[in-house]
């Protein structure tokens, strides 16, 4: 579980199909079968990907935080 929640981004081969760009959303145990949603950050379509019809999962890049706790200031100082 910790692999996934890292702020990564995810490329996926799902039935010979490639999924690029995807976050992590979570994973879900249904009737004995695991299912994986990620969502696809660029376009913000959300997929729902079976875990043993996925051929390939790997990271590809990190993936900073959106709603960051750091109080950002936006007007210049002036001296």
């Amino acid at each position: 579980m910790e692999y996934f929640t890292d702020h990564l981004l995810f490329e996926l081969v799902y039935e010979d199909i490639l999924f690029e760009h995807l976050e992590f959303i979570r994973i879900d145990h249904i009737c004995d079968v695991c299912y994986i949603t990620l969502k696809n950050v660029i376009t913000s379509a959300v997929y729902t990907f079976e875990q043993n019809k996925i051929k390939s999962l790997r990271k590809k890049f990190y993936r900073y935080p959106q709603n960051s706790k750091k109080k950002k200031n936006h007007i210049a100082v002036s001296h």
